[in-house]
């Protein structure tokens, strides 16, 4: 009999209070991993990207852990106590419990008694269970398929017209207007800049409508805007490069000092750069370079982007779609960026993984089979092969859904992170679309494109 999730809490294999302690293992190698993981006297560990939490007898994990950091230790920690955080809109929800670690865009937390059930049932999405000895996030060099590739020549040629000097004038140009899809006139200035751009690279741009509710109540319609490139051999199979483009601050619900420079006109202006650079090359594949409005209002743009595809039959026409949202952040010189899409879609993530080893060895990738918030979340749902590429340290950017989320405050690193997820991205694309002049890529999944 398979016992309902939440029951793997109550039944962790580690009975009693115990001291938890929250490694650092971004320096750590596969071996030491997976030492950890058999830690003598232990039995629970979740492991979150960089950072690994794990019960069990201190001493013999600081033996174990060798030169690896130490980030924090908690005494007396109840398994049953503990919950994961959904990190996105949820910050915005009154804090409850206690953080522990965090990564993977999930925190995991050490809850009082009384709260959990609320929790779960005020929002059964942002607060999970934990399912002990599993993997939220993982470092894709950890991986023995974590192997830098020979890159494909025509590929190669894509991944170097990605030009972030261009890319970040658009982000400051889409930061100047407030987008917040609860307005009216700045959002509209965004839309027709960002149609005007898709026109203006020879794609069949267009808008489509959408309701939603209104801030003051009854509904209002709001306008994804898409921009197409029919494949030059093959233009029936689709190729989606999504973001959204409305913002928000610290109120959900105003109209001004909105900028969202970071979340999400990075993604937006990234969707345009990866027309810019893939087009020379004549997909064969078709592609639809999309940006959505109400990302922030629960993903109303993108739903209703999937719905529209499941009622035309056109949705299993979608061979994969690529999600930008905060790609251009960076706390430190250090570039990691964190690729998310449901376990039955682990070959992309590995795709994506070479793609940035190939491409952008600079680039550290963490993959996540633990899908939340975003417009990739309405594709996956629908059964589409879609992946969130995010950068690592959003959840630190200290502008997060604020009126100061400007281009200047993105920071020192912006160019060199945006540079690094973009050519990671379009290097994906380009292979999975196909390209006039270079042979037919091999896919992740072990069939050839025709």
């Amino acid at each position: 009999m398979k016992l309902p999730l939440f029951l793997f809490v109550l039944f962790s294999p580690v009975a009693a209070a115990e001291v938890l302690t929250v490694v650092d293992i971004s320096q750590a190698g596969p071996e030491q991993v997976e030492r950890l993981k058999q830690l003598p006297g232990g039995g629970w560990w979740l492991e979150m990207g960089l950072q690994m939490a794990i019960i069990g007898p201190r001493e013999t994990l600081q033996r174990e852990a060798g030169a690896l950091a130490i980030l924090s230790s908690f005494d007396k920690v109840d398994p049953d106590s503990l919950m994961l955080r959904a990190r996105g809109c949820s910050e915005h929800a009154p804090e409850a419990g206690k953080l522990l670690a965090s990564g993977g865009r999930w925190e995991l937390r050490e809850v009082p008694a009384e709260q959990r059930q609320s929790l779960r049932l005020a929002d059964s999405h942002a607060w999970q269970p934990v399912r002990p000895n599993t993997v939220l996030a993982r470092q894709y060099r950890l991986d023995a398929h974590g192997f830098r590739g020979a890159p494909n020549p025509g590929v190669q040629q894509v991944v170097d017209r990605i030009n972030p000097t261009r890319w970040f004038s658009d982000v400051q140009t889409l930061a100047s207007w407030d987008r917040s899809s609860y307005g009216t006139t700045s959002l509209d200035a965004a839309r027709d800049w960002i149609r005007g751009r898709f026109t203006a690279l020879g794609l069949s741009d267009g808008l489509q409508a959408f309701t939603m509710n209104g801030a003051g109540g009854g509904t209002i319609t709001r306008y994804n805007v898409t921009g197409a490139w029919i494949g030059s051999s093959q233009p029936d199979r689709w190729v989606i490069v999504g973001a959204h483009y409305d913002s928000r601050n610290a109120s959900s619900t105003s109209t001004v000092n909105a900028p969202g420079a970071e979340d999400n006109a990075s993604g937006c202006a990234g969707v345009v750069e990866l027309a810019r650079a893939l087009l020379p090359s004549q997909p064969a594949r078709s592609i639809l370079f999309m940006c959505y409005a109400g990302e922030e209002q629960g993903l109303r743009g993108s739903t209703a982007h999937v719905q529209s595809l499941i009622q035309a039959g056109l949705l299993t026409s979608a061979d994969a779609v690529v999600i930008m949202d905060m790609i251009g952040y960076s706390a430190d010189a250090n570039l990691e960026a964190l690729y998310e899409s449901s376990a039955s879609h682990s070959a992309y993530l590995t795709q994506i993984g070479a793609a940035a080893a190939t491409y952008v060895p600079e680039l550290a990738v963490i993959t996540s089979t633990n899908p939340f918030g975003s417009d990739h979340v309405p594709y996956l749902n629908a059964g589409a092969r879609a992946v969130l590429a995010i950068e690592n340290d959003w959840d630190i950017y200290p502008h997060y859904h604020r009126s100061t989320d400007t281009p200047a405050n993105m920071g020192p690193n912006a160019l060199v992170m945006g540079a690094a997820i973009l050519k990671t991205n379009v290097a994906v694309v380009a292979e999975i679309a196909g390209l006039a002049s270079s042979a037919a890529p091999l896919f992740a999944d072990g069939f050839e494109a025709p």
